[in-house]
């Protein structure tokens, strides 16, 4: 490999402990972008840690400046691509996730919805068939509803496992329902949303239930199942969900449930997810908080 000699007179600096110096290298390296990256690793496949030791370190900030420079691009051209956007908000915190692994699952799912679907069907037919398949067929359930462990939202881990938290279920549901044609949409409000069954003009005509296997209820009963969840909010609050909403309720979810661990050890992770929620721009969606007496 023929390395650009910017990047060889970079290399030796990478040792030097003055962290100003390793600011504005990595500054640089920033700007330089993927080649810059590509041409790193292969002098620390070539030379080893052992003579460049800080080659490892400068690589693992330029790598994860990169997964964030993923998500903005992400965030500001969703394309009704949420699967992507979950997948970038995972990896900057697990690295473990594969998007087209999901969407092999996804696919799968979905096949086993159609098969029950058909043209002459009415709305509500095709919604309550959705239901008894993804409900008893499928056998998604919710799980940990007080958000205490974090893998329980990992978007990756309620596909395999076909359980995980309220809000990972929800997600999965509008996901599966989008892709199989159902006609439900995210329903965004101030402390986080609920799938919606909605006519052809997107008029909303039940909500869904995903606690209660996928109970529909009409507007009318709206009120008394936020009170039952202990929120008071405005039925005129209410909008359509975007792509971006429902990644930064996942990502509002997660910081929760990081800074709600007894033993402080999910303070990295909420760092990067206070990051990650900054991009969104905004007020936050959830109304979680910490109780302290119940701490």
């Amino acid at each position: 490999m023929v390395y650009d000699n910017e990047i060889l007179d970079i290399i030796p600096l990478l040792d030097d402990p003055d962290q100003y110096i390793q600011d504005t290298l990595f500054r640089r390296l920033r700007t330089m972008g993927r080649p810059a990256i590509e041409q790193l690793e292969g002098v620390f496949r070539e030379e080893g840690e052992e003579k460049y030791p800080g080659i490892r370190k400068m690589l693992a900030a330029l790598r994860e400046n990169l997964k964030f420079e993923d998500l903005a691009e992400w965030i500001n051209q969703t394309e009704d691509d949420l699967i992507t956007g979950l997948c970038l908000i995972q990896d900057i915190l697990t690295a473990d996730v594969d998007r087209q692994e999901l969407l092999d699952i996804i696919t799968d799912c979905v096949s086993e919805i159609c098969v029950e679907l058909r043209d002459d069907q009415t709305v509500m037919e095709k919604v309550k068939l959705f239901n008894h398949v993804f409900f008893y067929r499928l056998g998604f359930k919710t799980t940990d509803p007080m958000f205490s462990r974090p893998e329980n939202t990992f978007i990756h881990m309620a596909l395999e496992k076909r359980e995980g938290s309220p809000i990972a279920v929800g997600i999965i549901y509008l996901l599966l329902a989008y892709h199989a044609g159902i006609q439900v949409r995210g329903r965004i409000f101030k402390g986080g949303f609920l799938p919606a069954v909605t006519d052809a003009s997107g008029h909303v005509l039940f909500y869904v239930n995903v606690y209660k296997y996928g109970m529909l209820f009409p507007h009318d009963e709206l009120e008394s199942f936020l009170n039952e969840l202990n929120l008071q909010i405005p039925r005129e609050s209410f909008r359509e969900a975007a792509p971006e909403d429902l990644a930064r309720i996942y990502a509002e979810t997660l910081l929760y449930s990081f800074s709600a661990m007894d033993d402080n050890s999910g303070q990295e992770q909420v760092s990067r997810l206070g990051r990650v929620i900054g991009m969104f721009g905004g007020e936050n969606s959830l109304l979680i908080e910490i109780d302290e007496e119940d701490e």
